[in-house]
């Protein structure tokens, strides 16, 4: 993990998933049940992401959502929608930007592109004037 993280930090993005893909298949069945699957999945996602990869970058961030530790956990809500905003998917992306506002107000989308928290208040004032 330490590895792919190194080749994350040094925009090695390719390098860092492959790291991350031998991390998670080295553990054990069921994979979901471990701890560390969440971190994982979210260095997955994070690659993926950096490398437009958004269909697989989907696929890491549902993990990221099963796995986490808390439901207050807003960041795996805001990296689905992002993921779904990028795909074009932007109902599915208001959803999860909408769950993850409903916890945490804008602090869920502190420090990320600014274009999210700008979609995500267009439309749910467009659904507050209706």
């Amino acid at each position: 993990m330490d590895q792919g993280n190194e080749f994350h930090d040094n925009q090695k993005y390719a390098e860092a998933l492959e790291q991350n893909q031998k991390a998670w298949q080295a553990l054990p069945e069921p994979k979901l049940e471990w701890e560390l699957a969440n971190w994982i999945a979210a260095c997955m996602y994070s690659a993926c992401f950096d490398l437009a990869d958004y269909a697989e970058e989907n696929k890491w961030g549902k993990t990221t959502l099963r796995t986490r530790g808390s439901d207050i956990d807003t960041a795996p809500l805001i990296d689905l929608g992002m993921v779904c905003y990028e795909l074009n998917q932007f109902e599915e992306a208001y959803k999860y930007f909408n769950d993850a506002y409903n916890y945490s107000k804008e602090r869920a989308f502190q420090d990320r592109p600014k274009k999210y928290l700008e979609f995500y208040l267009r439309k749910r004032d467009k659904f507050v004037t209706l």
